[in-house]
């Protein structure tokens, strides 16, 4: 009967126990085989979910190209005009990607394949988790909050200390919270580089940058002043009318090497200029002069992250004590999920970096990408930014998964091949001692007969 079935236990008289712990073993090998399958099956999907990833990084990629060219002034208004069309033809992309991308009828990119199980292993529960985030262009893009900027009069201490008394940040971020210290009156780029220096805490980071725009110059002549960012030079040069400013800016790119100050025409108007840190240091300008007049001034005026004047000005003005100005750069905070950012130091409105109370990031999403002007190209690429970092933790835990089960499927083979071992010594018949049984039989058998 062995020799016939190949089996040892053919029935539960033979071995109940045996036959009982042999039928268990089949459940599990049997559940292993399928958790084997399973896993290959969810490699298939995480590669598919990749692959979408794959295209749509290659799509962020070429819109920040775009809008990196787009930031540049030697564009024209039809020029960005036609760069923008590109850019909204591959945000439709993007979001044609993320409807369509499934797998077996599955929508994996549009949002709602969210804390799904992978059953990888022969009893119950025995899974892996995982959520895919939507790639959607609404759903992608940086949230960001920027800091206040702040004007302040150079020739006072008292001011100074005032408008800049704060000493800390509370951000609670994406993945934690932290608090972020520094001294009083410190520049946007220190305040940045402590908020950096969290980053692998709060998940926010920080960029930081001064501009200062001079404009309505009264009289034209010698102007002159000195000018503070890294370090200071002092700036001569001779104004031949009041709306052309051009020289001005050709002297204080002159010595960019020491002060780490460059200037530009503001939005491309000859009698407006705009100073820029782009590291966030302070900018000072004091003992301004100028030859037109005894009463000769010009206004000064803060930005914006972007580069947007705003209304808060002061005058400088020749010979009095408001010949002097402070600008304190703003810092742009940013992350790939919401966070907020709370002044530790606020105790009334203009002493600290952020407005009182906790100041919520909000999100700029790919849909809403422009890059048809400077300030929208400008714009776009933190935003684009945003949206890379996000694409990439994503794939990075997607990865991770995959890899995961790499080696869920190595684990599960070798205890599938052992399991089925156990089982076999069980279960199956031992053919070298049953045909060694059966031959003596026989023997014995033909032997009596012989002496019959």
């Amino acid at each position: 009967e062995q020799l016939s079935y190949g089996k040892r236990i053919n029935s539960a008289a033979v071995d109940a126990a045996g036959l009982t712990i042999a039928t268990r073993m089949e459940s599990n090998a049997r559940g292993l085989s399928m958790a084997i399958k399973n896993a290959g099956d969810a490699q298939s999907l995480i590669d598919t979910s990749e692959g979408a990833h794959q295209e749509v990084t290659n799509i962020l990629q070429r819109m920040r190209e775009l809008a990196v060219q787009s930031a540049s002034d030697t564009n024209t208004a039809t020029d960005r005009a036609a760069l923008n069309d590109e850019v909204n033809q591959l945000v439709l992309e993007i979001d044609r990607i993320a409807a369509q991308t499934t797998w077996g009828g599955m929508q994996l990119m549009d949002g709602t394949y969210q804390s799904k199980t992978f059953q990888l292993g022969s009893y119950a529960n025995e899974t892996v988790g995982v959520s895919i985030d939507s790639i959607a262009s609404a759903d992608l893009g940086s949230y960001t909050v920027d800091s206040l900027s702040h004007l302040m009069e150079g020739t006072d201490a008292a001011d100074n200390a005032e408008t800049r008394s704060a000493t800390g940040l509370v951000i609670t971020g994406p993945t934690n919270a932290a608090s972020i210290s520094f001294d009083a009156e410190s520049s946007a780029k220190t305040v940045a580089a402590a908020v950096n220096a969290q980053s692998a805490t709060t998940g926010v980071s920080a960029a930081a940058k001064t501009n200062l725009v001079l404009d309505t110059l009264s009289h034209a002549g010698t102007v002159s002043f000195n000018l503070t960012g890294t370090g200071t030079s002092a700036i001569s040069t001779s104004v031949a009318h009041n709306s052309d400013l051009t020289s001005i800016r050709d002297a204080v790119n002159a010595v960019a090497g020491t002060t780490g100050i460059t200037a530009s025409m503001y939005q491309g108007d000859k009698g407006q200029l705009m100073f820029t840190s782009a590291t966030g240091e302070d900018i000072k300008i004091d003992t301004f002069a100028s030859s037109g007049d005894a009463a000769s001034s010009i206004k000064a005026y803060v930005t914006d992250f972007d580069g947007t004047k705003s209304a808060t000005t002061d005058t400088l003005t020749k010979g009095t004590g408001d010949d002097s100005v402070i600008v304190a750069g703003e810092v742009r905070f940013s992350s790939v999920g919401s966070f907020t950012v709370v002044d530790a130091g606020t105790s009334g409105a203009g002493t600290g970096y952020m407005a009182a109370g906790s100041t919520t990031a909000s999100q700029a999403a790919i849909s809403a990408v422009n890059i048809s002007t400077l300030t929208g190209a400008n714009s776009a690429i933190t935003t684009i930014d945003g949206a890379l970092n996000k694409i990439s933790d994503a794939r990075a835990n997607l990865g991770a998964v995959s890899n995961r089960i790499d080696h869920t499927i190595s684990n599960l083979g070798n205890v599938l091949i052992n399991t089925e071992a156990s089982k076999s010594r069980i279960q199956d018949a031992d053919f070298a001692k049953v045909t060694g049984d059966l031959t003596k039989s026989q023997i014995m058998s033909q032997a009596a007969t012989a002496m019959l």
